[in-house]
């Protein structure tokens, strides 16, 4: 049994296709629905014995789960912080461009 709880996903809003790092996007392009990008975190709940006797409603464990395709990562809350940092950077930077 996972002790990752999913956050997040791009399940409804596939992400594009990636062409090479000679191509600009373009929102006609394809989608490939067979590629994930998910969020998953740890629940309070869940301990390191393995039983889950703590509070439900508290904060979650210090870890994140990035998934992309069948690859894992998992971030700290410092490497989250900084990932966080990033793209809200991009998305200032981006103004309101679709």
């Amino acid at each position: 049994m996972s002790i990752w709880a999913s956050s997040f996903d791009l399940e409804g809003n596939p992400p594009y296709a990636y062409q090479g790092s000679h191509v600009l996007p373009d929102h006609d392009d394809r989608r490939d629905d067979g590629e994930v990008l998910q969020l998953a975190e740890v629940p309070s709940h869940i301990s390191r014995d393995g039983r889950d006797d703590r509070p439900e409603d508290g904060a979650p464990w210090p870890w994140l789960r990035l998934s992309l395709y069948a690859e894992d990562l998992v971030l700290n809350r410092e490497q989250a912080a900084e990932l966080h940092s990033a793209l809200g950077a991009w998305l200032d930077r981006t103004g309101g461009r679709a």
